[in-house]
């Protein structure tokens, strides 16, 4: 499935900056700690909202994330 995870506002659900772009079928959760290490330096972020959409029998999700 193709999931994007982007940079949250901490006082609301908002789209901010895209981190990353996969094809995966892991189950992300809220509350869920992940690292992402493509960037120059190590980003830790922690899941505070999935949305999935559903358009044509394709799925794609959406993980919004704070920095920590």
């Amino acid at each position: 499935m193709k999931t994007e995870i982007f940079e949250s506002d901490p006082f609301s659900p908002k789209k901010g900056r895209l981190l990353a772009t996969l094809a995966t079928e892991y189950r992300f959760e809220k509350g869920d700690e992940l690292f992402l290490d493509d960037a120059a330096e190590r980003l830790k972020v922690r899941v505070i909202h999935v949305r999935v959409h559903i358009k044509g029998g394709d799925v794609h999700r959406e993980i919004l994330a704070l920095k920590l």
